[in-house]
């Protein structure tokens, strides 16, 4: 079981790894986009990596006006893990957005309108 030490331990190492540009894991592999503001995912995006992906964006909706997260390298984006991307763009003020770039197969656009997450004016979907 971890405690919330252990937990305020784990956040401290991932922010560290996010600050040199990247976050790894056995499934997870997060770097940051070198021509945008923003990230890039490969992999397996499950719901326990919430606050590494919360942290690599949150970095971004500092500055930037646009924070692009790249999926078209993620083969699996978890429920829980698009929610925290939905809870992030919610977060932001126009004319901050959050745009998802992902390839067809994640089925991003039904299961954000599905959710009626399409109507959000700060999160928006590009299909690659």
């Amino acid at each position: 079981m971890i405690t919330p030490s252990g937990v305020r331990e784990r956040c401290a190492a991932w922010r560290e790894s996010l600050m040199r540009g990247y976050f790894i894991d056995d499934q997870l592999l997060i770097t940051t986009l070198h021509h945008d503001d923003g990230v890039r995912l490969f992999g397996e995006v499950l719901g326990a990596h919430k606050a590494p992906l919360a942290l690599a964006v949150t970095e971004y909706a500092r500055t930037a006006d646009e924070i692009t997260v790249d999926l078209t390298r993620v083969d699996f984006l978890a429920n829980g893990a698009l929610e925290t991307l939905v809870a992030l763009a919610r977060g932001l003020e126009p004319p901050q957005y959050l745009c998802l770039v992902a390839g067809a197969g994640l089925d991003l656009a039904e299961r954000l309108a599905t959710r009626g997450w399409d109507a959000i004016d700060t999160l928006r979907l590009r299909v690659a």
